[in-house]
């Protein structure tokens, strides 16, 4: 029994000085690091002031641009297809599909990409391509309504889409944004489109204001036979149906009005932002990762150095 004991007394003791040894050593490497980076505070603070010059001169400043558009007559599909084309051809550097467009410095635009705005009740109440809302009752019986809304498929047909471009350095509208409008709509097919639309909606404007005048003589003369006192009950009962008449199609021409100024483009530009400076998060920032890469590298080069002087002195010796 006691030389069990003490046994498990060495053992327990073995184990004690092995965890102070570790902690010690753990001590000793901490300290061995602050005085080795005092030694040498003059050679880390050198590479950290190279560090950051090199972010600045090398880094280039990044900016985003984001144009709002509207795709008329069905041409959202087109309207994808082209900014992949687009995207494309810059990341192959085609400078002769550029120079073609008016662009003049296409090796300075980092990439295009489009995305839908998430707007559903546009998408459900767009008149253009009738009633959506049966057809996302069908769609939503076979799966997750979040899934289908936020899908390729249907976020194509929404009504806002928003163009983005990233490019080095700063952009005026009318180096990169303007000439990729202008080649938007330059399309033989939704050209004809457009004009078949805008003839509909002048003839449909046309019609309205007519039927608003036909109202208005026929309230008058309803009027002249009150005043006159020979009115029907039914001719009196007939004015508030044709005021309401009226005012629908006062809210339909208003309507119509708008779409003739949407439809005068193919791809609508409803608004545009330019130069917004892309800031990284501070660790993902160049002027702190490129000091502490040199550093580390630093680092990493002296400890290689002193694992060589010793091997190299073991197999001299």
């Amino acid at each position: 029994m006691s030389t069990n004991s003490q046994d498990q007394e060495i053992d327990l003791g073995q184990i004690g000085k092995g965890i102070k040894n570790f902690f010690n050593g753990i001590v000793n490497s901490i300290f061995d690091f602050i005085f080795f980076v005092k030694k040498k505070i003059v050679i880390i603070g050198l590479l950290f002031v190279i560090g950051v010059v090199l972010a600045f001169l090398l880094d280039p400043k990044i900016y985003n641009h984001e144009i709002s558009v509207i795709p008329n007559f069905g041409s959202n599909e087109y309207l994808y297809k082209k900014i992949e084309q687009i995207d494309t051809k810059l990341r192959e550097e085609d400078e002769s599909f550029f120079k073609e467009l008016g662009i003049k410095n296409p090796k300075d635009v980092i990439g295009i990409e489009i995305e839908a705005y998430p707007a559903i009740y546009n998408f459900i109440n767009n008149k253009e391509q009738g009633n959506n809302f049966e057809l996302i009752k069908l769609m939503a019986e076979d799966g997750d309504i979040d899934k289908i809304m936020q899908g390729e498929i249907t976020s194509k047909n929404y009504y806002h889409h928003k163009i983005s471009i990233k490019t080095k350095g700063k952009f005026k509208k009318e180096d990169f944004i303007t000439p990729v409008l202008n080649y938007l709509n330059s399309n033989p097919y939704f050209e004809i489109q457009q004009k078949v639309y805008q003839k509909n909606l002048a003839d449909k404007i046309a019609l309205n204001d007519s039927l608003i005048k036909q109202i208005d003589n026929l309230i008058v003369l309803l009027s002249s036979n009150n005043s006159s006192g020979t009115i029907s009950i039914s001719e009196k009962n007939s004015i508030p149906e044709l005021v309401e008449k009226k005012d629908r199609l006062i809210l339909e021409k208003q309507y119509l009005l708008t779409n003739e100024n949407i439809f005068d483009k193919i791809i609508k530009e409803e608004s545009s932002i330019v130069n917004i400076r892309d800031y990284k998060p501070l660790l993902l920032n160049n002027k702190i990762l490129f000091p502490i890469g040199l550093i580390l590298l630093y680092l990493l080069f002296h400890s290689l150095l002193n694992v060589y002087k010793k091997q190299s002195a073991r197999i001299n010796s």
